[in-house]
C-alpha cells in the first residue's frame, strides 16, 4: 500500500471505533500476566516465593522492549504486529488454560506467560506507534485521556470482574478451583481473539514510513540512539530517581495482594481471590484514576520542581495502610470486607497521586533531545526494571520475615524514594524540556547536545558516557541475575545452578567495574586539564556506582552461601 493510500485509510476510520478497543487490547494482556496469573497461583496452593520469583522474571519482558522496537519497522506494518500479537496471546492464554490439569503446570504456564509478555511488549510498542502515525496531533492530544481509561478498564475487567464473576459462577456450578481458573482464561482468550477479529477490519494501516535499507542501518541508528543516553547532564541523580522513586511500590506490587489472600493462620486477611480481584482492580483502579487527575492538577498548579518532593511523599506515606493491616492481622484481630478495602484504596490512591511526577520527571529532564522518543523509552524501561528485582525477592522475603515485619521493611525501602524526590536533578532549565517534535519537524538541542560543547567537553563527555555504560551493565546484572538467582535458592529450590550463577555473575562484574574505573579515572583526568565539571560528576558517579555494586557482590555471595545447604 502506498503512502497516501495508507494515509487516506488512517483517515477514513473514526478513531473512536479502534482507539478504545486498542488499548482496551493492551491493558487485558499485561493485567491478566501480572496481576491474574499471581492470584490464580495463590490459590492453586504455590508459595509466594515461587510465585514472585517466577512472575518477577517475567516482568522483564516490558523493560526489555527498547532493544526490538526499532527492528519492527522493518518488516510488514504495525497492523500486521497488533494483529499477530492478539492472535498469539490468545493462543497462549488457551494454552495456559489446557495446561493447569498437567502434573507440572506451574513450570509450563510460566513459559507460556513468558511468551505473551513478550507478545505484549511488541504489541505495546505497535499500538502506540499506530496511534502516533495515524492521528494527527490534535486527534492525539484529544483522544489522550481515552488511552489511560480504556487501559486501566482493561485491568478492572482483567483482574477484577473476570475473576470475581468467574468465582459466582463456579459456586454456582459446584466447580473446582482448577476448573473455575481455565474458564477464566479461556474467557481471556476468547476475548482476545475477538477484539483481534474486530480489529482486522477496524484498524487503519498507518502510513507507511521510509524503511531502512538494511538490518545493519537499523542497528547502527539503534545504538547510537542508546549511548546518548549516557552522555546526559546528571545523569547518574537521573538514574537514581528513575531506579528508587518506584523501590516501595515494587516490593508491595505483588506481594500486596497475596497478603490479602494468605490465610489468617498465616498472618494474612483470608480473602477470597474474587474480594482481592475486586479491592484492587476495581476499587483501587478506581482511587488510582482519581489520584493521578489530582496529582496531575497539582503539578501542573505549582510546577514539577516545587511538586516533586510532596508527591515523593504521597507515593511512600500511604504504604502505612499495609503496615497497620498486617500488624492487626499478626495481633490475631480480624477485618471486615470494607475496612480492609478503604484502606488499600487510600494507598492505591496515593500511589495515583504521586506517580505522575515520575513520568512527568522523565519527560520534561531525563528524554527531551534530538532523540527524545527513545529516550522516553528507556527510561520507561529502567523504570519499569526495578519491579522485576523488587517482585522477585519480596515473596522469599514475607515468608522469611513475616508480613508483618515485611511491610515494615516496605517502609524502610520507601525512605530512598522520598529522598531521591527531595534531591532529584534538575539539568534542563524552564523551558529547555518542551517536546521535540515542533512544528518545523526541528528537533530540541538541550545543553547536553554534542553540537554545543568545545573539543574537550565532548571527548569528556564520551569518556564518562563509556564508563557510566559499563556501570550500568554491573547494576543490570544485579538486579536480573542476582535477584532471581536469591530468589530462587531462598524460595527452597536450593540446587547448584544459582549459587553457579551467582559466582560466574560475580566475574563478569568485576570485569565491568575495572572498566567502568579505567574509564572513569582517564575521563576525571580529561576534565581536569579542561576544567569540566560537569562530565566529572557524571565520571565520578560511575565510580560511586562501582563501589556500590561491589560491595553488593560480596553481600551476595555470602547470602548465596548461606542459602546453600
Amino acid at each position: 500500500m502506498s503512502a497516501s493510500a495508507a494515509r487516506f485509510v488512517s483517515k477514513s476510520l473514526n478513531p473512536w471505533l479502534w482507539v478504545p478497543t486498542l488499548y482496551l487490547a493492551m491493558g487485558i494482556p499485561f493485567n491478566v500476566i501480572n496481576g491474574t496469573a499471581s492470584t490464580m497461583f495463590k490459590s492453586l496452593g504455590v508459595s509466594d516465593a515461587q510465585n514472585t520469583v517466577a512472575l518477577g522474571s517475567v516482568i522483564v519482558a516490558w523493560s526489555l522492549k527498547p532493544l526490538w522496537a526499532a527492528f519492527l519497522d522493518m518488516f510488514r506494518t504495525k497492523k500486521f504486529f497488533v494483529l499477530a500479537m492478539e492472535f498469539l496471546i490468545a493462543a497462549l492464554f488457551v494454552g495456559v488454560a489446557m495446561a493447569l490439569p498437567l502434573p507440572g503446570y506451574f513450570r509450563v504456564c510460566i513459559a507460556l506467560l513468558w511468551v505473551a509478555a513478550f507478545a505484549s511488549a511488541t504489541q505495546d510498542i505497535c499500538g502506540d506507534g499506530l496511534y502516533l502515525t495515524a492521528l494527527s496531533e490534535k486527534a492525539q492530544g484529544n483522544l489522550a485521556g481515552i488511552q489511560g481509561m480504556f487501559w486501566n478498564l482493561g485491568r478492572v475487567l482483567a483482574t477484577g470482574v473476570l475473576i470475581s464473576g468467574m468465582e459466582v459462577v463456579s459456586t454456582a456450578n459446584g466447580w473446582s478451583t482448577q476448573t473455575m481458573w481455565m474458564a477464566v482464561w479461556i474467557t481471556a482468550g476468547v476475548t482476545m481473539a475477538g477484539f483481534a477479529v474486530y480489529h482486522v477490519f477496524i484498524l487503519p494501516m498507518g502510513p507507511v514510513v521510509q524503511r531502512p535499507k538494511n538490518a545493519r542501518q537499523v542497528f547502527d541508528d539503534f545504538v547510537g540512539s542508546a549511548v546518548t543516553i549516557f552522555h546526559k547532564r546528571a545523569f547518574w541523580g537521573m538514574i537514581a530517581f528513575v531506579f528508587l522513586y518506584r523501590l516501595g511500590e515494587g516490593l508491595l506490587l505483588v506481594e500486596g495482594k497475596l497478603f490479602l489472600q494468605s490465610s489468617v493462620e498465616s498472618g494474612g486477611l483470608g480473602l477470597t481471590a474474587g474480594q482481592v480481584a475486586s479491592i484492587d482492580a476495581v476499587w483501587g483502579t478506581l482511587a488510582s484514576i482519581a489520584g493521578g487527575i489530582l496529582g496531575g492538577m497539582f503539578l501542573g498548579k505549582i510546577g514539577l520542581k516545587r511538586a516533586l518532593p510532596l508527591l515523593g511523599l504521597c507515593l511512600n506515606i500511604p504504604h502505612l495502610t499495609f503496615v497497620y493491616l498486617s500488624q492487626r492481622a499478626a495481633g490475631g484481630h480480624g477485618l471486615d470486607y470494607a475496612t480492609i478495602a478503604t484502606l488499600v484504596s487510600i494507598e492505591k490512591f496515593g500511589y495515583g497521586f504521586g506517580f505522575i511526577g515520575n513520568m512527568v520527571y522523565m519527560m520534561q529532564q531525563f528524554a527531551p533531545g534530538r532523540r527524545t522518543m527513545t529516550h522516553y523509552a528507556f527510561a520507561t524501561a529502567l523504570m519499569n526494571l526495578v519491579l522485576a528485582p523488587t517482585t522477585m525477592v519480596s515473596g522469599p522475603l514475607a515468608e522469611w520475615l513475616g508480613f508483618s515485619t515485611f511491610f515494615l521493611v516496605v517502609m524502610v525501602a520507601s525512605v530512598p524514594s522520598m529522598w531521591v524526590a527531595w534531591k532529584a536533578p534538575f539539568p534542563l532549565a524552564s523551558g529547555e524540556g518542551e517536546a521535540a517534535n515542533k512544528a518545523d519537524g526541528t528537533p530540541t538541542i538541550t545543553p547536553d547536545d554534542p553540537t554545543r560543547l568545545d573539543t574537550g567537553a565532548r571527548r569528556v563527555q564520551l569518556i564518562a558516557g563509556r564508563a557510566s555504560v559499563y556501570a550500568m551493565l554491573n547494576i543490570l546484572a544485579i538486579l536480573l541475575i542476582d535477584a532471581k538467582a536469591l530468589g530462587e535458592m531462598q524460595s527452597g529450590k536450593v540446587t547448584w545452578m544459582p549459587m553457579t550463577f551467582l559466582v560466574a555473575n560475580a566475574a563478569l562484574k568485576l570485569f565491568l567495574s575495572v572498566r567502568a574505573w579505567q574509564l572513569a579515572s582517564s575521563a576525571e583526568r580529561e576534565a581536569a586539564l579542561v576544567q569540566d565539571d560537569v562530565y566529572r560528576r557524571n565520571a565520578r558517579g560511575a565510580k560511586i556506582v562501582t563501589v556500590i555494586c561491589g560491595a553488593v557482590t560480596v553481600l551476595v555471595l555470602v547470602l548465596g552461601v548461606k542459602f546453600t545447604p
